[in-house]
This record gives structure tokens, C-alpha cells and sequence, in this order.
């Protein structure tokens, strides 16, 4: 384990793209056209699948980094370093004991067996610094971590890959979202579940959300108590904030707002307009597996319609009671009568199913609650069930 500048492990992995350029690598010397080799046969391609939007994401999360912008809320992991040639090894005492410094020759040539997004990002930002806010140089003198494995063969490489990118247990989404405190959806979602506070249905008893909200679970199960994930929750925090655009940005960090909407602003509109939603429809809430209120599609619906109650929206202004009045003789149940094609389906037993994430039904969903002009419209109102 070592540290040095990211320019310095640039000189030894080059940019991994060149590897999936069959047009430069006519031009490369033998020795770089075996690091190309090795290096595809390690690790998995760029384009063809998520890791070069992650590099972007990622691009810009180390420029936040470099900028300060993160504080101290950031980690980024050691490279992963291989090297198939043994390095030397030299021994010298100390006053404690024997201590091996190994030398890395000026020349040498490696691939990198984890972390190759991240080295990728590094490229992506020396490639066009300015559109980050940061200098090439701030970019190369970036100092990493480093883990050198060296002296093992090619199949040995391939399962420490293996094992880094696959045997590793990611978190859930809901875990995933309440450590993420950079996030400005998450956070404004975390504060509501202190702020907004709701009455059960048959209880005095006011609590706060949090306790209707399960933090840990991606779904809820049939004897679980919550009325909703986080994950829910966040969508519809995301939706009301951005309209309709949210439903896109769902599952993605957000870390810009609307024109003349603050953070602040935004968690006092939104805890008012879940304070009324949940005041007047907290039956339906309570009986979530009788009803779809709940449903992450139609629950984000819910909130790209009361993005018209916001103080930043740009369309007509709508009153959150004028929402409540559009809302009130919505058949909430799960029936397919009413929702059959917006966000499931009748099964073959005659059962509803709820079918559809927020992406496939969420604009589906609000233009039925919304818009009088769509058949839905009237078909979830009760108005046309043939």
C-alpha cells in the first residue's frame, strides 16, 4: 500500500480508453499493445454498459472534492495496482525492525484490477478542467491510494477482480440513501421525517412521519406497520420539487434545484402540502394493501401534481386546498375498475396487480389525477369503470 499524485499512477495506467480504440492502436509499441491486451482481459468494457456514466458522476464528485466543496463528507478508494513483473525488493534495517521498500522503475507499465471508473473520471476532468471549476495541474497533483500487487500471473489478476467488484454486498437503496447527506433531495427528505407530523387514523396520538417510514427496507412487507419506504418518500420530495422532469431523476442524486427554490423553502412548502395529503387521506395510507395511494408510481404522481402548489412553480399556482379538492373523490382502492393499465394489471384470479415503477407509470399516473381532458381521468373518479 502506498500513496503517490494521480499524475504519477497516469504514467504507469494509461487512459483506459485507448484500449477500446481500434483506431490508435495501430500506432502503439509492442510493449503498450500487451498492456492493452492484459488490460482488456482484465477488466470489462467502457461504453457498453454503466461505467462510463458512472465516470462522469464520478468526475464530478472528485472535482467537488478538489474544490473543497465536500468538506470532509467524501472517500474515494485505492487503485487497485497490477504489475505482472516481480518489482525489487530492497531490505533495510530500522531501528524496530527489517523494513522492504520496493521500487516502482521510471517506464513500467500496469493495470489496474479495481478502480478503473475512478482513474477514468481523473482523465475525463483533465480533459476539460474548466467545465469542472478545477486546473489540470489541482487534477494530476491529487494524491491516492494505492495497492500494488505485483509478481502473480494473469488468472490471478482476474480474481481479485472478480472478487472486488463482485462478491462485495451493496447496500440497499433506502440504506443508501440515509448516509448520503450531500444529496439535497435526501436531505430535504430526511428533515420531513422530523418536521411533518401525522395522526394515525383512529389515534389521538400525533407522531412524527419517521415513524411511518421505514429507513432500512426496500419494500415493505404485508406485516409491516410503515406506510412507506424512504425511497417512496424521496420520490415524491423529488417530484414535487422538479414537476413532472422528477419522475426521470427519481433515482439519481440531486444536487442543483430549480430556479428560486432553496432548500429551506422547499422542506417548509412540501412538509405543508404532506401535512394535508396525510391529514385527509390518512385512511387510504393506513390501508395500503386494500388501496395505491402508497405505490411509489402513484405516490411520486401525487407529487408531481402538488408541484403546482409550490412557490417556485412556473405553471398556474394551485391552493393546497384547491389540491385537496382535486383529490377528493379519487377511488383510492386497488381496483382494477379504476387503475387498470396505469399502474397494473388484473390477474388471471381477478386479483389487481400493481405493475410499473415510478419512471413507466409515474406521468401515466398524474396525468389521471390531474387532467380532465384523459379518459383516466374520469376512470379513476369512479365516472367510466366499463
Amino acid at each position: 500500500m502506498t500513496t503517490m499524485q494521480w499524475g504519477q499512477l497516469a504514467r504507469i495506467v494509461p487512459d483506459p480508453r485507448r484500449a477500446e480504440d481500434s483506431r490508435e492502436l495501430k500506432y502503439l509499441s509492442a510493449d503498450e499493445r500487451r498492456q492493452v491486451e492484459i488490460r482488456n482481459g482484465v477488466q470489462r468494457d467502457i461504453k457498453t454498459g454503466a461505467k462510463w456514466e458512472n465516470a462522469k458522476d464520478y468526475a464530478r464528485y472528485i472535482a467537488k472534492v478538489i474544490l473543497g466543496e465536500r468538506e470532509d463528507r467524501w472517500a474515494t478508494p485505492p487503485f487497485a495496482l497490477w504489475i505482472e513483473k516481480g518489482l525489487k525488493v530492497v531490505r533495510l534495517k530500522s531501528a524496530f525492525e527489517t523494513d522492504k521498500v520496493v521500487y516502482l522503475p521510471l517506464g513500467i507499465a500496469g493495470v489496474l484490477v479495481d478502480a478503473e471508473t475512478q482513474h477514468l473520471a481523473h482523465y475525463l476532468l483533465i480533459q476539460d478542467p474548466e467545465a469542472h471549476g478545477v486546473t489540470a495541474q489541482q487534477v494530476m497533483a491529487r494524491t491516492v491510494g494505492v495497492e500494488i500487487y505485483h509478481n502473480i500471473d494473469l488468472v490471478s489478476a482476474r480474481q481479485i477482480f472478480h472478487d472486488r467488484n463482485l462478491l462485495g454486498v451493496i447496500p440497499n437503496k433506502n440504506v443508501a440513501l440515509t448516509a448520503d447527506s450531500a444529496n439535497i433531495a435526501t436531505s430535504v427528505t430526511l428533515a420531513l421525517l422530523k418536521q411533518v407530523v401525522v395522526t394515525p387514523p383512529g389515534s389521538s396520538e400525533q407522531i412524527p412521519l419517521e415513524k411511518l417510514v421505514s429507513l432500512r427496507q426496500r419494500q415493505l412487507k404485508a406485516v409491516d406497520s410503515e406506510w412507506m419506504t424512504l425511497s417512496t418518500l424521496r420520490s415524491f420530495v423529488i417530484t414535487a420539487i422538479f414537476g413532472r422532469s422528477g419522475f426521470e431523476k427519481t433515482s439519481g442524486s440531486i444536487f442543483e434545484l430549480p430556479e428560486g427554490c432553496e432548500e429551506e423553502v422547499a422542506g417548509k412548502a412540501i412538509s405543508e402540502a404532506l401535512t394535508v395529503i396525510f391529514s385527509r387521506f390518512g385512511d387510504a395510507f393506513a390501508t395500503r394493501l386494500r388501496t395505491v395511494i402508497a405505490a411509489p408510481a402513484v405516490f411520486a404522481a401525487l407529487g408531481a401534481v402538488a408541484h403546482r402548489s409550490m412557490p417556485w412553480s412556473d405553471g398556474p399556482r394551485r391552493s393546497l386546498d384547491e389540491l385537496l379538492e382535486l383529490l377528493s373523490d379519487v377511488k383510492w382502492s386497488r381496483d382494477a375498475r379504476y387503475w387498470e393499465g396505469i399502474i397494473g394489471k388484473e390477474t388471471a384470479r381477478g386479483t389487481f396487480s400493481l405493475a410499473g415503477g415510478v419512471k413507466d407509470s409515474g406521468s401515466r399516473t398524474a396525468t389521471a389525477l390531474e387532467d380532465e381532458s384523459s379518459e383516466r381521468y374520469g376512470r379513476i373518479r369512479g365516472q367510466q369503470t366499463e
